[in-house]
């Protein structure tokens, strides 16, 4: 799998958390944004901690997971992504309006 497909399966369980919360009419928690005043939904799924799920899950041993880890940590770095693998130009304020 690589890193975009990764971060395409991130954004669908982030989704389906959200329909999941929407069903069983579960409120997100009482935060609002220090800049706009909003109201913050939970944090997207991010792709370190998809790699902490899967260390959790036994997908992927301890030296897997710390060489998924550093590459992840790289590519970010390289390609100028977010924790969630996005460019700098989709980042935003993750509050409700």
């Amino acid at each position: 799998m690589t890193w975009e497909e990764l971060a395409d399966f991130c954004q669908e369980i982030t989704e389906k958390r959200q329909r999941i919360r929407e069903a069983r009419g579960l409120k997100p928690p009482r935060m609002t944004c220090r800049k706009c005043g909003g109201r913050l939904m939970l944090p997207p799924i991010s792709i370190r901690s998809a790699l902490f799920a899967l260390r959790k899950i036994n997908a992927i041993d301890e030296p897997g997971f710390r060489k998924l880890d550093r590459e992840w940590g790289k590519y970010r770095k390289a390609n100028d992504l977010d924790a969630y693998g996005r460019t700098a130009s989709s980042r935003h304020c993750n509050a409700g309006m």
